[in-house]
């Protein structure tokens, strides 16, 4: 027996306050020769291209802070049986010319089997000078007890001071960008991350 569920989501618009949103961006800008290319779990090389910067101290418990009040909203929309966190993740993402990321769940290996509520913040220059780089959310087919790709989907583009939360074993894409100009500057940036429960809720 199967069904198909469609995929769940929470996009809100205009997220932070536009002086927020401002000095975030500067803050990246003046960061570009930290960004480092991205790499996956398996080490595939033509699964995922992206920059990532690792350490940015000054916006990971800021942006942590405006995401947790989300999270009760998020548990009655979804039918989330609240949970202890152990911990939310946030990664800082430049997307530019002929970047992309294939389709993936965020919790499918063992060490992120515990993230439970994905999201994504969206933000850039203006005027946006790209084009692409929608988040493509699959809906689920349950078959046997598991979840699998199911045939339709839905697209969220990447609009600037836009979050999307999602459920963490949702399978997801982000599609091709395309930025004439290739300077960094004009990259699509995310914050993104995960929300993880407590490992011993596994057991």
């Amino acid at each position: 027996m199967s069904f198909d569920q469609p995929a769940q989501f929470l996009q809100i618009d205009h997220f932070l306050a536009n002086e927020d949103r401002l000095n975030l961006l500067e803050y990246v800008l003046d960061r570009e020769a930290d960004f480092v290319p991205t790499s996956t779990a398996t080490g595939d090389l033509d699964y995922r291209k992206s920059w990532i910067l690792y350490h940015f101290e000054a916006y990971e418990n800021w942006m942590i802070q405006k995401i947790t009040p989300f999270l009760p909203r998020l548990f009655d929309a979804w039918k989330i049986e609240p949970f202890a966190i152990s911990q939310i993740e946030i990664q800082l993402t430049a997307h530019n010319d002929g970047h992309y990321y294939k389709i993936h769940n965020d919790n499918g290996s063992p060490d992120a089997a515990t993230r439970t509520i994905s999201y994504v913040y969206y933000f850039n220059r203006e005027p946006t000078n790209f084009s692409g780089g929608a988040l493509r959310l699959y809906d689920m087919r349950i078959e046997n007890g598991h979840y699998v790709q199911a045939e339709t989907y839905r697209d969220i583009q990447p609009v600037n001071n836009r979050i999307v939360f999602f459920p963490s074993h949702c399978l997801h894409e982000v599609l091709p960008i395309s930025c004439r100009s290739r300077n960094f500057a004009d990259s699509r940036f995310t914050l993104n991350g995960w929300v993880r429960r407590e490992a011993t809720e596994y057991v």
